[in-house]
């Protein structure tokens, strides 16, 4: 019997860790091309890191690569993502206009929206289910890590026949053998004496899978279960922190959608205050003219009725 009978339940660590570098290397591309989604940006960077750099001998074609680049490096570290030279002029403008700073707009996080200049607020029962999903996540992370963390047992793949077990103290059982009732499936447990003395292939299926988990079970491998065993309670620990890194993110999101709001709402009343009231023209009712005539001095007709009596 070879290790290649078995796999450990987190036996990809073990290569993630000889391939750090790379998978490092992928993860900054993939990070600077989500913030700044510029495919020119990272072959720029890449030439200027092998020496070949060059500008350009027109002084408008080197205006317009230098913009762009200060563009890139501006969505790199703010990660607005801003898609031309003018979105970034018309924020600076929107900025100064409403008297804000980019600190405060990053409290926002990917709630501001800096190429539409606005918030979105997401609807509430969109918020509840991507706070439900990833908790569920994260409680699912954490709840795996526990239940891998064994410091006595391995859990153990057949490879030829894709069954599950934890071996350890001279004793294998089924992979849900401490689950509840309901949730067992068809437990079954080896131990030295089924081992030796029963040759049927009871309590498995197959008794060429029971002869490879009797030699665990007898202590012909006992080095592949310790390795199995230390590499299994760092994946846990590995589990429990992507359980963690759930919950943060909902924290965080949380957080940015209160200042989103309070954002928002801080420029909702200064627009209703900077709005003039006395655009809305109110009209009088009818029943406030009066109709009385004004006084009225008619000098030269009285004279005229004067005369006119003396010399009748």
């Amino acid at each position: 019997m070879t290790e290649q009978t078995f796999t450990s339940v987190m036996h990809f660590l073990d290569v993630l860790y000889k391939l750090w570098p790379i998978v490092a290397g992928v993860v900054v591309i993939g990070i600077v091309w989500w913030r700044t989604r510029s495919p020119f940006f990272i072959f720029h960077q890449f030439l200027k890191w092998l020496g070949l750099e060059g500008k350009y001998s027109n002084l408008d074609d080197q205006k317009v690569a230098d913009d762009y680049l200060d563009l890139n490096k501006f969505n790199l570290k703010t990660g607005f993502q801003l898609r031309s030279v003018a979105a970034k002029t018309r924020l600076h403008a929107w900025m100064r206009e409403h008297d804000l700073e980019f600190a405060v707009l990053r409290r926002a996080g990917w709630y501001f929206k800096a190429n539409r200049l606005r918030f979105e607020i997401p609807k509430t029962r969109y918020v509840v289910m991507f706070r439900a999903v990833v908790i569920s996540m994260g409680a699912a992370f954490v709840l795996g890590g526990q239940l891998v963390e064994r410091s006595d047992y391995a859990l153990l793949k057949v490879n030829a026949t894709g069954t599950w077990f934890w071996v350890g103290n001279n004793e294998a059982y089924s992979l849900r053998f401490d689950f509840p009732e309901l949730l067992r499936g068809d437990p079954w447990r080896l131990q030295q004496g089924d081992c030796r003395y029963d040759e049927s292939p009871a309590p498995v299926n197959d008794i060429w899978e029971k002869d490879v988990i009797c030699r665990l079970v007898l202590g012909m491998n006992d080095a592949y279960i310790s390795e199995a065993i230390a590499s299994q309670t760092s994946s846990a620990w590995v589990l429990k922190l992507l359980g963690v890194a759930c919950f943060c993110v909902v924290g965080i999101f949380a957080s940015w959608l209160i200042r989103a709001k309070e954002l928002q709402a801080g420029l909702d009343a200064e627009t209703s205050i900077q709005s003039p009231t006395s655009d809305k023209m109110t009209v009088p009712p009818l029943e406030s003219f009066t109709t009385d005539p004004l006084p009225t001095s008619d000098p030269l007709g009285a004279q005229s009725r004067h005369r006119t009596d003396e010399l009748t």
